[in-house]
């Protein structure tokens, strides 16, 4: 593979792109809660705790589907982060908080903090594996309530819509890559 094909995969459009697949799969996945249900009975305090069983692959799913949409921005914004054949360290991470503090085109970049931040808590640790690399940072499973979830594609649509915007217009790449797109239809719950 050449650095320009390379490019043309890893540009604005194609982490869009997977960003709508994961989002469209978190909100099918949604869509099935109530229809089985886990819970949790401590032996020590008989505390019982209930999560739907949806729960664990829903949320890694909307946070995946972030991510890729907040590196949307960031390699949109920094071309050069694509070059040459790799990925930029900046993109290698999984901090939704952190991705978010770089780009300049991101909306509600104060306003969705407390979203991304719950959704980066289980992203590392519980969502992803039974427990995190230690003890520290391990956490119980986070429930994917109604507010949450209404936070979440309030956030989705507001990155669609800017996001289509901004494919919309002439966008350089390194090792002269050069597109523009022609979005129609509804992409992260933004319709087009």
């Amino acid at each position: 593979m050449t650095n320009e094909e390379f490019v043309e995969l890893a540009c604005p459009h194609s982490w869009f792109l997977v960003a709508d697949d994961l989002h469209l799969q978190a909100v099918e996945l949604r869509q099935r809660f109530g229809r089985g249900h886990l819970t949790h009975i401590d032996h020590r305090s008989k505390i019982k705790v209930s999560w739907d069983n949806a729960n664990r692959s829903t949320f890694l799913l909307a946070s995946f589907a972030l991510e890729n949409s907040i590196k949307a921005f960031l390699v949109y914004e920094n071309p050069g982060w694509i070059s040459n054949g790799t990925l930029a360290k900046n993109l290698r991470s999984h901090e939704l908080t952190d991705l978010a503090k770089m780009s300049t085109n991101i909306p509600y970049k104060e306003k969705g903090k407390k979203t991304l931040r719950a959704f980066e808590e289980g992203n590392e640790s519980w969502a992803r594996y039974p427990c995190a690399l230690k003890k520290e940072d391990s956490a119980q499973p986070l429930i994917l309530n109604e507010e949450l979830w209404d936070r979440y594609e309030h956030l989705m649509a507001a990155y669609g819509r800017r996001l289509i915007h901004l494919l919309s217009t002439p966008w350089k790449g390194p090792h002269g890559f050069r597109a523009r797109y022609e979005i129609k239809g509804n992409y992260l719950g933004a319709s087009r």
